[in-house]
């Protein structure tokens, strides 16, 4: 295997870490300047794409050229949330029993670090071809990074993407679409010792999520993909206890599998709002959304990737999709670039409390990039 430089990855993470990059409210500049410091220090060019404080970062091993793959991940992370719910200082970067702890330490800073490492080693091979990787802003909050990239034209005939979320090492070869919505229920404002009077907007919007989250929605069955899921993620309304409430909204996450758009789910929404005769009181509001994404079996990075697996480790994965949201998303669909989703880390620490990555895990997941890289820069 690869002889990675494991002091200069574990200064790097723990740097990445340190700089607090959580979205909202979007601070990457700072974390985008460690990042980019750290790679033109190996001779890695570098291209910036977007506002300069939520910047996106193009880097190649042979200046402003492109090959044929692009190595993927964010530089932003959710928030750390309180203090008090972390064992662990979370922009500490302790190294406890093997692991990293910290904000973004899986999701995606450790990723991210072991893609900067495998690009550095790379570049001091001999290859025909450059490889790229692309470090975007705001993937946590809906994407806007990516669609800066590819809005600029700037990765046009990439074909290939490794995009680095943490799998633990599995492949997965699509993930579920995104749909969030706001559900506005308008009702009629009255004394609360008379409510005969009035229109309780909170009983309105309550009874449409129970119709809205009891009703099936059109897909096309996939294995990998699975079925939709639809989740109430916020409700808020009234003013007072003894005001009958004018108004209340819920917003509602759906995760779209094969065959669903926005626009298709949002019809049958409303479809399913005007059969129980409540179209005049609710509206659904499109707050964001993206498609489903896939990648056939048979695609050359699916074999490529599964063939660097099980050269590493020994075992090689089943192919699957993720539920939850990556730049994919934007990449594969607007770009063109086909991806598999590979990285260390497992997305059950991402988000959470004590966050942390298997330091193991991050360098076995450079000679699982360089693998890849090599197949792909001849």
């Amino acid at each position: 295997m690869t002889k990675t430089n494991q002091s200069r990855m574990l200064s790097l993470l723990r740097n990445l870490i340190a700089t607090n990059s959580e979205s909202p409210p979007g601070r990457e500049a700072e974390v985008a300047k460690v990042l980019r410091n750290h790679m033109e220090s190996h001779g890695i060019a570098c291209v910036s794409v977007g506002p300069s404080d939520r910047p996106n970062l193009i880097f190649s091993t042979v200046d402003e050229e492109l090959g044929s793959l692009v190595l993927h991940g964010h530089m932003d992370t959710v928030p750390a949330g309180p203090p008090d719910t972390w064992a662990y200082d979370p922009f500490g970067a302790e190294i406890v029993d093997g692991r990293m702890y910290g904000r973004g330490a899986c999701d995606m800073k450790g990723p991210v670090t072991a893609l900067t490492e495998a690009m550095i080693l790379y570049s001091e091979e001999k290859h025909n071809l450059p490889l790229v990787m692309l470090a975007t802003s705001d993937e946590e909050s809906g994407c806007s990074g990516a669609e800066e990239v590819a809005k600029s034209g700037k990765l046009a005939g990439v074909k290939f993407g490794v995009c680095a979320e943490p799998t633990s090492l599995d492949v997965l070869v699509g993930e579920k679409g995104m749909f969030w919505s706001k559900v506005v229920a308008t009702g009629k404002a009255a004394h609360g010792s008379r409510p005969h009077e009035g229109e309780n907007a909170i009983q309105l919007c309550t009874k449409a999520l129970d119709v809205l989250t009891s009703q099936s929605y059109t897909f096309e069955p996939d294995e990998l993909m699975g079925k939709p899921t639809l989740s109430v993620g916020i409700i808020k309304g009234g003013v007072k206890i003894n005001v009958v409430p004018d108004h209340c909204e819920a917003h509602l996450d759906m995760r779209l599998s094969k065959g669903q758009t926005v626009e298709s789910v949002l019809a049958e929404m409303n479809a399913h709002l005007a059969k129980a005769g409540l179209s005049k009181c609710i509206e659904v509001e499109y707050i964001h959304g993206k498609p489903a994404v896939s990648t056939p079996g048979d695609a050359e990075i699916v074999k490529v990737s599964l063939d660097a697996v099980e050269q590493v480790t020994g075992s090689r994965p089943v192919p699957f999709a993720a539920t939850f949201g990556t730049d994919c998303s934007v990449l594969q669909p607007k770009i063109g670039i086909i991806n598999v989703i590979c990285g260390p880390g497992s997305i059950e620490q991402a988000h959470q409390p004590d966050e942390y990555i298997r330091i193991d895990e991050m360098f076995t997941a450079v000679d699982i990039y360089l693998q890849i890289a090599r197949h792909f820069g001849e």
